[in-house]
């Protein structure tokens, strides 16, 4: 028979089979193991859960000793001498009593709730283990022991599902994940009647996902179930600690009956700078770096190495969380639950205006700083994946720069990222911090800023087809540049490069070009090196549209030459991207696949992601071309797939046009009128342009399909392309059977040589993404990512990651749907 003292659980233990395990395992194979995690993660439950499952393992049995009543350091051996029922010997002090007791045992000793005595428990456990060769030890603290041969596991919330419509439609699923069946458990202790619905599924996942999966939260909320409706419970997450405060609820911890008494016992333990540094971090809403806690949190007089003692303190206390693992740079963040709770703090002491302003200003400089290196850079990716990572912090910083007034560090802040939202198809967000920012705009805000501010404003007005609000806004950028005088040259050298834009979304390329000409001469006369290769390659793509593709290569060469000498990759990628297209016009289509391949390569290296799609559809008519119908139908679906994720909808429409001329090779002569029509009809972008004006493509298969139709299934289908949306031509298009026969065992051949995970990393590579950045996303060590790229190129017989890259896109390995 096994002794043991551990309680007799009244609820069931719900899911944690993969911690069980791996906890199981480690105590089997370490003598100290610490569970550490936030108050009410459910540490204790699952060490009372791993002490029975291993209850045959331990011939003198489990043995459970908490120290939550106990606070007086010095009484720590005498709490543990009575857990064992062992009475004083005369003459033998209370640590030799217990070490002979314990010497001769085989047990498992669990001490809860370690963390308010934790210096104390460390140099018991330390005696305890070196005079007991028998004893394991497993003990539950929000930070660890930090004693030689101690293992630490950390334990996070449970399982929770994404909010999306897919999880929300398969109900049954829902229930697999460990917060859901948690909290749908609990309730029917409450409610025997309830269930999850389609109507109550996002609320709940809300709740699951709002209290991060942490038990207690969510024992807490189910219990409020007895007089609201889940719905009800979501809408009040923002009270929680009000919400979920009821003095007893089925399944609670005694010692915290409270979400607030749970996070109270942990903030009550730490130092007045601890507490001072922990509601200071509240004050960014999601991840946050070691450099942006130094700049924004950082008080006056405290160094760098204290700063990051702090956050390791923290971090050691399970109220901060550290994410290391397949990333250059470590970045932190708070579980929205303590995040509340320290910014109720930061509001009690005064201080939240003052950090808020702060965090402002920090993000307004270090994205200056971040953009200024992105364009001197060879290596423009390193400062995206930055702007990428801090894009929360940016527009948490924006929202507060409108709510509080401070227009013109707001204004600063979103010129700055111009580039950042072209080149990541981030127009529209962009396109709107512009509208919001001028509108509040006033006389105060420096001309120049709002004269930038109105230009760049008109050009997404521009890229997204709006001519008429991009005229506005050049109108006004061109009135504040003449009033700024000698300081508005520059601008005003490009001031009209929103009336150029919409004039090729018109296909107006004559105006387009004689306007961008006026400014090509002014840069000339100021010698602005930066901003030329744009113009001169706007140039160039209006002299394609009328036609004269001679002058068109002389302008984009010079234009390349002028984009290497500046450092500007992003625009030389591009501008390779568009000779690719005047190869294309010029039917050297093996010469245009070769500069298209080249161009969405170097996207891909600078994580460029927004040009991909249409770099991808042109690339898909070229193959279409050169009568690859297979390959040209998976690369346009591919450039769907990408516009679809940028919400690029108006773009789609040079898709159409592809399938269009994808059904009429196949055969389908009223579907191809169909697809042209809606393409040319709704389509908007810049190559839809250069399409229609080149005609070759869209006016010889509407042509060829008129002549195989009779006169009344042409305009019927005319009529129907124009009256369908470009979305509903999309899933039109996507239902014919445009795509390659016997695919499957095509590519099983294909991939033969690549197992599955060499594929996926294949995947990775072609988006760009660095060695990190894969080992984090396929949960890899990065060893083991350059093993596997190791292999990839020697099965394939390559010799760079370049050759990865375009290998993937000759055999449609570019999304991860592949």
């Amino acid at each position: 028979m096994t002794f043991t003292n551990l309680p007799v659980q009244l609820t069931s233990f719900i899911g944690r089979e993969r911690e069980l395990a791996e906890v199981e395992r480690l105590v089997s194979a370490s003598r100290l193991v610490t569970l550490t995690g936030a108050g009410g993660c459910g540490k204790t439950r699952l060490a009372i859960q791993v002490g029975n499952n291993m209850s045959g393992a331990f011939a003198d049995g489990i043995w459970l000793i908490d120290f939550v009543p106990l606070r007086e350091s010095e009484l720590v051996p005498q709490h543990v001498t009575q857990a064992f029922d062992l009475r004083p010997v005369p003459n033998q002090s209370l640590n030799e009593l217990l070490l002979n007791f314990v010497r001769p045992k085989q047990m498992l000793l669990i001490l809860d709730n370690c963390e308010h005595l934790i210096a104390a428990i460390a140099q018991l456990v330390q005696q305890l283990l070196a005079a007991a060769p028998g004893l394991n030890i497993l003990t539950t603290s929000r930070q660890p022991l930090a004693i030689p041969g101690e293992k630490i596991y950390q334990v996070q919330g449970l399982a929770i599902p994404e909010l999306n419509s897919a999880a929300i439609s398969d109900l049954q699923d829902l229930q697999h994940y460990d917060a859901v069946h948690l909290f749908i458990e609990r309730a029917r202790a409450i409610s025997p009647q309830f269930r999850i619905t389609a109507e109550n599924a996002s609320a709940i996942i809300e709740i699951c996902r709002r209290l991060d999966g942490i038990p207690l939260a969510l024992e807490l909320a189910s219990a409020r179930l007895k007089i609201l409706t889940p719905q009800q419970i979501a809408a009040r997450l923002d009270s929680r600690f009000n919400l979920l405060n009821l003095a007893q609820t089925i399944g609670a911890v005694t010692h915290h009956q409270t979400l607030r008494a749970a996070i109270d016992w942990s903030h009550d333990l730490l130092n007045t700078d601890e507490q001072t540094f922990l509601r200071s971090l509240s004050i960014f809403d999601a991840s946050f770096s070691l450099d942006a806690a130094e700049g924004i949190c950082r008080e006056e007089g405290m160094t760098s190495d204290r700063t990051l003692d702090l956050l390791a303190s923290l971090v050691d206390k399970s109220l901060v969380l550290a994410e290391t693992t397949g990333r250059a740079e470590a970045r932190y963040r708070l579980l929205e639950t303590i995040h509340e709770y320290a910014l109720e703090k930061l509001k009690e002491a005064g201080e939240f205006k003052r950090l808020r302003n702060r965090h402002l200003d920090f993000f307004v400089v270090r994205t200056e700083e971040i953009v200024s290196k992105m364009q001197s850079s060879s290596y423009p990716s390193l400062w995206l994946n930055w702007l990428d990572g801090e894009l929360d912090n940016i527009r948490l910083a924006l929202d507060w720069a409108l709510e509080s007034g401070q227009i013109e560090s707001g204004l600063r802040l979103v010129i700055t990222l111009f580039d950042f939202w072209i080149s990541h198809g981030s127009i529209s967000e962009g396109r709107n911090w512009y509208e919001r920012f001028l509108a509040k705009a006033d006389e105060q805000v420096p001309i120049m800023l709002l004269a930038r501010a109105n230009f760049n404003a008109g050009m997404t007005a521009g890229f997204m087809g709006d001519a008429t609000a991009a005229r506005a806004h050049e109108r006004t950028a061109v009135a504040l540049c003449e009033a700024a005088g000698e300081e508005g040259v520059h601008l005003l050298a490009l001031a009209q490069g929103p009336i150029v834009v919409a004039a090729i979304m018109d296909r107006d390329f004559l105006t387009a070009y004689n306007t961008v000409e006026r400014s090509v001469q002014l840069l000339r006369e100021i010698n602005d090196d930066m901003e030329l290769p744009i113009s001169l390659a706007t140039q160039a793509v209006s002299a394609g549209g009328l036609g004269r593709y001679q002058i068109a290569r002389s302008l984009a060469e010079e234009s390349l030459k002028a984009a290497h000498k500046s450092g500007n990759l992003f625009a030389a990628a591009l501008i390779v991207s568009y000779l690719g297209y005047i190869e294309h016009c010029e039917q050297n289509y093996e010469r245009a696949q070769a500069l298209y391949v080249e161009a969405l390569t170097a996207l891909r290296e600078q994580g460029a992601t927004r040009e991909e799609p249409r770099v991808l559809q042109m690339l898909g008519h070229t193959r279409l071309q050169q009568g690859d119908l297979d390959q040209a139908y998976a690369l346009i679906c591919e450039s769907v797939a990408r516009y679809r994720s940028q919400g690029e909808l108006k773009a789609m429409g040079e898709c159409l046009i592809g399938f269009g001329v994808l059904a009429s090779e196949r055969g389908m002569q009223t579907e191809a009128v169909r697809l042209l029509t809606t393409g040319a009809t709704h389509g908007r972008s810049v190559y839809v342009s250069l399409l229609l004006a080149d005609g070759r493509e869209y006016q010889r298969y509407l042509a060829g399909a008129r002549a195989k139709l009779t006169k009344q299934e042409f305009e019927q289908a005319q009529e129907a392309g124009r009256i369908q949306t470009l979305e509903q031509g999309i899933e039109y298009a996507l239902s014919l059977p445009l795509g390659p026969a016997g695919s499957a065992s095509k590519e099983q051949d294909e991939f033969s040589g690549l197992t599955d995970r060499e594929r996926e990393v294949v995947t990775l590579i072609a988006q760009g993404k660095t060695n990190g950045e894969i080992a984090s996303e396929l949960v890899l060590s990065k060893r083991t990512v350059e093993k596997h790229i190791a292999n990839i190129l020697s099965k394939l017989e390559l010799t760079s990651r370049a050759q990865i890259i375009r290998w993937a896109m000759e055999h449609h390995l570019t999304s991860t749907s592949s």
